[in-house]
């Protein structure tokens, strides 16, 4: 089971990696051709691909090829290796989301959404002084909408694939861009909402602070590339046909990312090379079963 488990991680981590890639490529023709909302939705081919990896192959299903080499006494270091690593990084998030919720308390944080499972809107001390009236209501519109949104939930499972992919590149890039899609897609659905407001959203934005800390858990307002947001808020909504569209092809490309993982995985190492001195025998009903030779 450990060695199987083993090999089902290097092919998720290669896969999620190469999904990410892709992702990388595809998102300024998404983003131009069906708006940053479903921009947005191409990151569900990472998890997708990576999912598929942990399925019975099809080189394995159809009994394909040569079997792998087993890892042997590697697989358990290999697995320890990981496990240790997602430890650091979990004790690395948990010190984060704490520092920022003491900054919360000290109101030197927000405009940010806070929690996952209990999302609330935090704002900093000065925030009615920095602001005005009109800058304030939006901002907060903001922060409403990625509550609506689901978007707390969605940082909660971007760290949680943080931490899994620790020793992975790729998903620490990708942790990085799809919170700047995140973004991206949330002032794309307010402005969608309030399509008056453009120009003192623009405003508002420009005004806020880049060095206002925030958590990986949180959804803070202005904590990512400012110049991209603003250009993109003068950009016309697609229209629905192409909005269908969009949906359709993120979704028709998560789908597509699975089965390419499971026709192009490896076949693993098979029962006999796992489990050394075990025999194949065949019973009367024609199944082969093993059991231990002499």
């Amino acid at each position: 089971m450990i060695e199987l488990f083993a090999l089902a991680l290097i092919r998720a981590q290669i896969a999620a990696a190469a999904a990410v890639l892709l992702v990388v490529i595809l998102r300024p023709s998404a983003r131009r051709l069906f708006g940053p909302r479903r921009a947005y939705g191409l990151w569900a081919i990472v998890p997708a691909a990576a999912a598929a990896a942990f399925l019975p192959s099809l080189a394995e299903t159809m009994d394909l090829g040569s079997p792998a080499r087993p890892l042997g006494v590697w697989a358990g270091k290999l697995i320890l290796l990981w496990l240790a690593g997602c430890a650091v990084a979990t004790t690395i998030l948990v010190l984060r989301e704490r520092l920022f919720r003491q900054k919360v308390d000290q109101g030197l944080a927000g405009p940010a959404v806070m929690g996952a499972l209990w999302p609330r809107i935090v704002l900093p001390s000065d925030f009615a002084q920095r602001f005005e009236p009109r800058e304030r209501e939006m901002i907060t519109l903001h922060e409403r909408t990625h509550i609506n949104r689901g978007d707390p939930i969605a940082n909660l499972v971007i760290a949680g694939a943080g931490v899994v992919g620790w020793c992975n590149p790729m998903i620490a890039l990708a942790s990085r861009l799809v919170r700047i899609d995140q973004e991206l897609a949330c002032d794309a659905t307010v402005v969608a909402l309030r399509s008056d407001i453009r120009a003192d959203y623009a405003k508002a934005l420009m005004k806020a602070q880049m060095s206002v800390s925030t958590s990986p858990l949180a959804c803070g307002w202005a904590t990512h590339p400012l110049i991209l947001r603003v250009s993109l808020l003068n950009r016309r909504e697609p229209s629905l046909h192409r909005d269908i569209a969009g949906f359709l092809t993120m979704t028709f490309l998560a789908i597509m990312a699975m089965v390419i993982v499971w026709s192009v995985s490896p076949r693993g190492p098979d029962f006999k090379d796992l489990r050394p001195g075990l025999a194949a025998q065949m019973d009367d009903n024609g199944a082969i079963f093993w059991v231990q030779g002499k």
